[in-house]
């Protein structure tokens, strides 16, 4: 779809972009983390351009209005927590339109999730709970993805979709993220962890991380390089200081036939 201009042209659309919707409680520890943890990894692996193409949001279903990040959680970002959008962010309560537009919708439990499908059902498809996510894409069979991140990313849902009930079953606790409100410093560690863990799972297949150059090796010795038509030319080795020209070399044969000193043939005369 296009947009008329106001000078009468015609401006295309912005490209095709992925929601990405985090679903916790109170939107102040869990799902915010998740938030920004996965635009900044997606910026790293994708640049700012395609990143760009994504839109990571979170909510709560109970959320705590108008609050800022829990400390400790915003801690867990390390050398981001003072991202100014980090920084600028409020809690809020989660809307359905933002279920109805995304393209995922990861919750940070079974019940979460479950409170997402009573007021949107026809989310089924593309609603999970953040580990259930990456558990299924590790159980999913390898196959051709796309190249456009944009595709890729929805071809991965469908592919998590296919899936689903296929691997072995696992408990409501494996299947969610632990809520660390009301924890310590390690609680939040720990919430952050599983998100890390499982937000690397979808990432690594979006978009893998570009392997380390290997190391350069040292230059190997040998003569100097030349500019283009040049040619090295070795010196000959100088001669020893006071020798004349060298003599010929002793002719072999003549050797092989000459009498041993001392023979008959050779024998001075004595003195008269």
């Amino acid at each position: 779809m296009e947009q008329a201009g106001g000078t009468g042209g015609r401006v295309a659309e912005p490209p095709d972009r992925f929601r990405l919707l985090f679903v916790c409680t109170g939107n102040i520890c869990r799902s915010p983390f998740a938030q920004f943890h996965t635009r900044f990894l997606l910026e790293a692996r994708l640049g700012p351009r395609q990143a760009a193409r994504f839109q990571v949001a979170s909510a709560g279903i109970a959320a705590v209005v108008g609050s800022g990040m829990h400390p400790l959680s915003r801690a867990q970002l390390t050398t981001r927590r003072d991202h100014p959008e980090v920084a600028a962010f409020r809690a809020r309560q989660l809307p359905d339109r933002d279920v109805t537009l995304a393209d995922l919708v990861l919750a940070v439990s079974r019940d979460h999730r479950g409170r997402v499908l009573e007021d949107v059902p026809q989310a089924l498809p593309k609603a999970f709970t953040v580990p259930e996510f990456a558990r299924l894409l590790e159980a999913a069979p390898p196959g051709p993805l796309p190249p456009d991140p944009v595709a890729r990313a929805r071809a991965l849902v469908a592919a998590a979709l296919a899936t689903r009930g296929s691997p072995a079953p696992v408990t409501a606790e494996e299947d969610e993220v632990p809520d660390p409100v009301r924890g310590d410093e390690s609680d939040h560690a720990a919430a952050a962890e599983v998100v890390d863990t499982a937000v690397r799972v979808f990432l690594d297949r979006l978009a893998p991380p570009v392997p380390p150059r290997p190391p350069v090796p040292p230059p190997r010795p040998g003569p100097p390089r030349l500019p283009p038509g040049w040619r090295f030319t070795p010196r000959p080795p100088p001669e020893s200081a006071g020798a004349g020209p060298s003599a010929p070399a002793p002719d072999a044969d003549a050797d092989a036939d000459a009498p041993l000193v001392g023979s008959p043939e050779r024998r001075p005369h004595p003195p008269r």
